[in-house]
């Protein structure tokens, strides 16, 4: 192969001897063999971790209306790790976005969207108490107070 000067821009092939013809044909197949076991072993390889990985993980799902806390790992620079709970608050799950996000609405009516690792289902439902029924709850408990006095 001769490569492009000035005044030709394209590159020629030169004409190759039968001896070279066959000798690159020889590496073409080499080639070709090694790609195709490359190949197999990617695979087997992937089947492989994927065994492994599938022994131990399980399918989560939620229903619409589930209580949920939420794990959330991250901290503040500076705290200590030894008292700190990496679930946090009280989340009702309001959409199914797909089969690994949800959607879960706080109890202040703030929603968020969050993938399906990170949630843990609560048991518990009396927990559950909106904002507006908080305080409502208050005003009763004034009315209450007033009515006492």
């Amino acid at each position: 192969m001769t490569l492009p000067n000035s005044h030709n821009l394209e590159a020629k092939i030169l004409t190759e001897t039968p001896d070279q013809n066959s000798t690159l044909k020889n590496l073409q197949s080499i080639l070709k063999l090694a790609y195709q076991q490359v190949a197999r072993a990617n695979k087997k390889s992937y089947l492989n971790n994927k065994f492994w990985y599938d022994r131990k993980a399980k399918q989560r799902t939620f229903e619409v209306n589930d209580l949920i806390y939420l794990y959330n790992p991250d901290m503040k620079p500076g705290l200590s790790r030894k008292f700190r709970k990496p679930w946090t608050g009280l989340y009702k799950i309001i959409k199914n976005i797909s089969n690994k996000n949800y959607e879960f609405v706080y109890q202040n009516n703030k929603s968020q969207v969050v993938h399906v690792n990170r949630p843990k289902i609560v048991y518990n439902t009396d927990l559950w108490r909106p904002q507006q029924q908080r305080n409502a709850t208050k005003k009763t408990r004034e009315n209450v107070r007033k009515h006492l006095d």
